[in-house]
């Protein structure tokens, strides 16, 4: 498929779900979206405000300001389904040299700019520590609104992410790529996955690696939203959950009515290529990616 017959495709082929229940009902919006807004900042994974020294520079995809709430999700002016842009130092085998392999870091919820390239900084020093060298980029996304607008965006920032890895691969055929997504950032990364199944192009993402994922348990399986996008459009997809991760438990229970394949796996029959690892030991919801969390799993499951 060339990129115009993409571009150009109706906006009603969008991949996006809905919860209308949740959505009509006033009451239970209110309810929780003040548990969410009540989370700690370390356990929701929220860096609103950044860090530090927020290193600008890294390297990165963006979407920001790309998605407004005012009226409903809508996007702002001069923007499309698919575009993107690219934010501080140069991407590897875009501006500079490709590399044997990218790895693409979608964070959570309630970043802000700031907090997102904190989380990329943060994310970029850790997998360095464990040995792992090359080089990693941002995607970096309208996550700062309220949950059920965030989820939306997320979701719909799924044809964004496979846009960019589209167009990555296609000049780039050689080069590995890698998501891993922390938090709802995991709707980013399986939406990604449907438009590129969509699409047919099986081979764009060598493997995916959920942290903590905010996406529904029975949603991963082979009966529900991603299943057979994960079989047929990732090398091998990896989720890493606990079943104390208190924000999953209480609050993404609240708000969804459900439970989180962050806190319990896969609920139904798994695809081929989908495992589950129980890191029960990473303190937080907002400690996957640190020095005490698991990266020193994911990268020895790459």
């Amino acid at each position: 498929m060339s990129h115009e017959n993409i571009r150009e495709r109706d906006s009603r082929e969008s991949f996006v779900s809905r919860r209308a229940v949740l959505r009509t009902s006033g009451t239970a919006i209110a309810g929780a979206g003040a548990l969410l807004a009540g989370s700690s900042p370390v356990a929701a994974g929220d860096k609103k405000g950044g860090c530090d020294d927020p290193p600008w520079s890294f390297p990165r995809v963006t979407t920001r300001d790309h998605f407004e709430t005012s009226n409903g999700v809508q996007l702002t002016d001069g923007n499309d389904e698919y575009n993107y842009e690219y934010a501080g130092d140069g991407i590897p085998g875009v501006h500079d040299p490709a590399p044997a392999e990218l790895l693409v870091f979608v964070h959570g919820w309630n970043n802000d700019d700031e907090g997102a390239v904190c989380t990329f900084g943060d994310a970029a020093g850790t997998f360095s520590s464990e040995g792992y060298y090359n080089p990693v980029v941002g995607f970096s996304w309208d996550a700062d609104h309220g949950w059920y607008d965030a989820t939306e965006i997320a979701e719909r920032n799924g044809a964004k992410l496979a846009y960019f890895t589209y167009s990555y691969k296609s000049s780039n055929p050689d080069v590995r790529v890698r998501y891993v997504a922390h938090s709802l950032g995991a709707r980013v990364a399986l939406m990604a996955l449907k438009n590129l199944n969509h699409w047919d192009r099986p081979d764009d993402v060598t493997s995916v690696s959920i942290l903590g994922g905010a996406a529904d348990d029975d949603s991963v399986a082979m009966e529900g939203t991603y299943g057979e996008d994960i079989s047929e459009a990732a090398g091998h997809v990896d989720n890493y959950w606990m079943g104390d991760d208190d924000v999953l438990n209480w609050a993404y229970g609240f708000a969804e009515w459900g439970e989180a394949v962050g806190n319990d796996g896969c609920d139904g029959t798994a695809p081929w290529n989908y495992t589950d690892y129980d890191v029960g030991y990473v303190p937080d919801h907002g400690s996957y990616y640190q020095d005490d969390g698991c990266v020193h799993e994911v990268v020895a499951n790459f």
